[in-house]
Formats: structure tokens, C-alpha cells, sequence
């Protein structure tokens, strides 16, 4: 059985990375990495998702994230930017980490129990669906 060379990880992203958080995961992993930022663009229902409609925001989005680029070519990190609309963010990460073949998932956790005791009450998160649903490694980061 061959190995791989090089360590795919899918981080998933909102508006804020805690860099200090991800170096530190980082530092531990061995092998040659390769970072594949991914941030999901929510619609409802109701909105249609034509390309037309929502290239846009994604162009938007983009740019707003172009930092993350630039901070893994500072660390010399090969690293890639991905923006996508969804309906469902769970499903679109499971989904973009089949896509790439990644072997580690990286979500952020806020660290805010008020907010996360509320939505716990309500529904579960989204977070807890991607780490029961999906077969890969998946990390939490402390986003704040």
C-alpha cells in the first residue's frame, strides 16, 4: 500500500481564524500539508442559487478572505481558497471534504457558552452533525 506525501485538511471558515490556534495544530502534524479553506455561503430555502445570482457574494467572500492565502504562503504552506453556496453548511463540508479527499476536517468552536447553551436547547449544532457524520478526522480549534 502506497503513502501519501502530502496531508490534505479541509479548515472550514467563517469570518474569523484563530492563526495562533492553527499554527499550534500545525506545528504537531509531520508530514507535508496541504490546506484547503473552505467557506460556505448559506441561503435559505427560498432564495434560488443561480450562479448568475450568487457569484457575487462568492467573489466578495473571496476577497474578503484573500488574507488566508497570503498567511499560508507566509508560513510556507501550500493552500488553496474555496467559496460555495449551500442550502445546508453540514452537508457542504461532508461534501467539498469527499471533493478533495481530505483526511482531517478543521472546524472553529466559539468559545461563547451562552449562545452555544441556547442553540444546544434548540437544535444541534453544526459542528456536532459534521463530526457525527463524517468519516474523517475532525478538529476542533477555539475560534476565539
Amino acid at each position: 500500500m502506497s503513502r501519501k506525501t502530502r496531508y490534505k485538511i479541509l479548515f472550514a471558515v467563517k469570518d474569523y481564524v484563530n492563526f495562533k490556534a492553527l499554527t499550534d495544530l500545525l506545528e504537531t502534524l509531520t508530514r507535508d500539508i496541504e490546506i484547503v479553506f473552505l467557506h460556505i455561503i448559506e441561503f435559505p430555502l427560498s432564495t434560488p442559487l443561480y450562479p448568475e445570482m450568487i457569484s457575487t457574494h462568492i467573489e466578495e467572500t473571496r476577497n474578503k478572505l484573500q488574507n488566508l492565502l497570503d498567511w499560508a504562503k507566509a508560513q510556507g504552506i501550500n493552500a488553496d481558497l474555496r467559496v460555495t453556496a449551500s442550502r445546508d453548511i453540514v452537508e457542504a463540508i461532508i461534501s467539498e471534504a469527499e471533493k478533495i479527499d481530505a483526511d482531517m476536517i478543521v472546524l472553529q468552536k466559539s468559545l461563547k457558552k451562552i449562545k452555544r447553551k441556547i442553540r444546544r436547547l434548540v437544535r444541534q449544532t453544526n459542528l456536532e452533525k459534521v463530526t457525527d457524520l463524517s468519516k474523517r478526522i475532525v478538529v476542533l480549534l477555539p475560534s476565539d
